[in-house]
């Protein structure tokens, strides 16, 4: 069969909030590059379009996806970005009628209902797809039977069916890498502004599941964590090197230091093909010590994130996240001592918070050793333990999705207001980045690879900052 993969377009403004998203980054979209390597393996003709960084509208992609005729088309999407995947789909249905139109990607998961009652979709795939929707391409093309597949929303009788999903892949090491060679320009794709040294940089995901409790998190992937082998991730790495011309790695796992022993053999491994390359990654603070920094400052570690999330350790403890500041302030000290550049995520607006919390965690973030930070706004996402319960902490608006890109006040805590946390994030940046030692360091940063690129970037996002509305 002809199968069509699409990314919906989004304006980094668009999936950012606001002006500040022109700083922000573009992934590659793994998920659609994964479906699209298990179908091609399965013996289909695959195409893929990343609307967004083509800077596609909804009736571009369309015009694209007639040009290839595909019998089926699927469309991921991101919460933010359900109402452009709603817009891609009316205008293939509008222009290519047989086409048998899939919805995926995470906002599926917990809302398949909502999708499927959207006609423009014959079909919704919760959770992990890629055996999914390969037995749906086998069973259409063959003309068998569709309702007994894991996972599956559709259709029936001006109703919705939707069946319960199946269970996880277990060996990741069975997926195909992604099909990265379905993609026109992989320089296309960076991190945000001051998070890479070399480019062109890849994502590379080797885990799957999560096994902490962080209320603001879905866990779409399962409780329990998957990994893919170091064998099997340093053949990939070894692909984006030779074949695509990678020069750095970010490896988008939500937190990849949680087995250090994998970490070890994966750069044992690396080294013994004479790769070598710088690399970012996402971590706790509890699941790193002193001899693992030091190895991975050793092997091309440069930067990493720290989901620090707030000062308090009250709102610490009511969402879940099991760390505390201390442990977060030595973690920090070590990285500045090894050259790791660190970034503190942070999110304002959670449940229980009040000024006092919001006003703690910036005075504590200004106290770390942070070489950078991200500020977003709490957002309880479809599927999480905050969506289920909000109503216990504050009002939350679920009129639009497309607000929910974690930098529109669409929760609001009690005793709180939308204005004032806008206003507590725009301070928070402010005090933070406008100090010496920050601003020396980022004009240092001009001068390094892509620098101008960043300070182009960065430009872009100060209207936003120094904004008053």
């Amino acid at each position: 069969m002809k199968v069509l993969l699409i990314y919906p377009p989004l304006t980094l403004e668009e999936r950012y909030g606001s002006r500040i998203g022109n700083s922000g980054g573009r992934q590659i979209p793994l998920g659609i590059l994964y479906l699209a390597s298990s179908a091609r393996q399965a013996g289909h003709i695959v195409k893929v379009i990343d609307a967004e960084a083509l800077g596609f509208s909804a009736q571009e992609a369309a015009a694209r996806a007639v040009e290839f005729d595909p019998d089926v088309v699927g469309i991921s999407t991101t919460t933010v970005a359900f109402h452009r995947a709603l817009e891609t789909a009316r205008h293939i249905k509008t222009r290519l009628p047989r086409a048998i139109v899939i919805c995926g990607g995470p906002h599926v998961h917990p809302c398949a209902q909502e999708v499927i009652y959207h006609t423009e979709f014959d079909y919704a795939i919760q959770g992990e797809a890629e055996v999914s929707f390969c037995t749906l391409l086998d069973r259409l093309e063959k003309g068998f039977a569709t309702e007994d597949i894991d996972g599956l929303a559709f259709h029936r009788h001006g109703g919705a069916v939707i069946n319960p999903a199946g269970s996880f892949i277990g060996n990741l090491d069975q997926i195909p890498f992604p099909a990265y060679d379905l993609l026109p320009d992989l320089s296309a794709y960076n991190p945000p502004a001051t998070n890479y040294r070399a480019i062109p940089v890849a994502s590379v995901i080797t885990t799957r599941g999560c096994p902490c409790a962080c209320t603001f998190c879905a866990r779409n992937m399962g409780e329990a964590l998957r990994t893919r082998s170091a064998e099997n991730v340093a053949q990939e790495i070894a692909l984006l090197y030779t074949n695509h011309g990678i020069r750095e790695i970010a490896f988008a796992d939500d937190t990849f230091t949680f087995r250090p022993s994998r970490i070890q053999e994966l750069f044992a491994r690396l080294d013994a093909m004479g790769i070598q390359l710088p690399w970012s990654c996402k971590s706790r603070v509890d699941t790193v010590d002193l001899d693992l920094l030091k190895f991975m400052k050793e092997h091309g570690c440069w930067h990493i994130s720290f989901g620090l999330e707030s000062g308090s350790q009250d709102i610490l403890e009511t969402i879940g996240k099991n760390i505390n500041m201390e442990q977060a302030r030595e973690v920090l000290s070590w990285c500045a001592k090894l050259g790791i550049q660190t970034r503190g995520n942070f999110i304002i607006g959670h449940p229980g918070e009040t000024r006092h919390t919001i006003d703690q965690t910036i005075k504590t973030a200004l106290s770390m050793k942070l070489d950078g930070l991200v500020v977003t706004l709490n957002t309880p996402l479809p599927g999480t333990g905050q969506y289920m319960e909000y109503g216990k902490y504050g009002t939350l608006d679920t009129s639009d999705w497309s607000r929910f890109n974690l930098s529109n006040p669409v929760f609001i805590p009690f005793g709180l207001t939308g204005e004032f946390i806008i206003k507590k994030q725009r301070e928070f940046y402010l005090r933070f980045y406008f100090r010496p030692k920050i601003m020396w360091r980022f004009f240092l940063n001009i001068f390094s690879s892509g620098g101008l690129r960043r300070l182009h970037a960065v430009i872009r996002s100060l209207p936003y900052v120094f904004s008053r509305g």
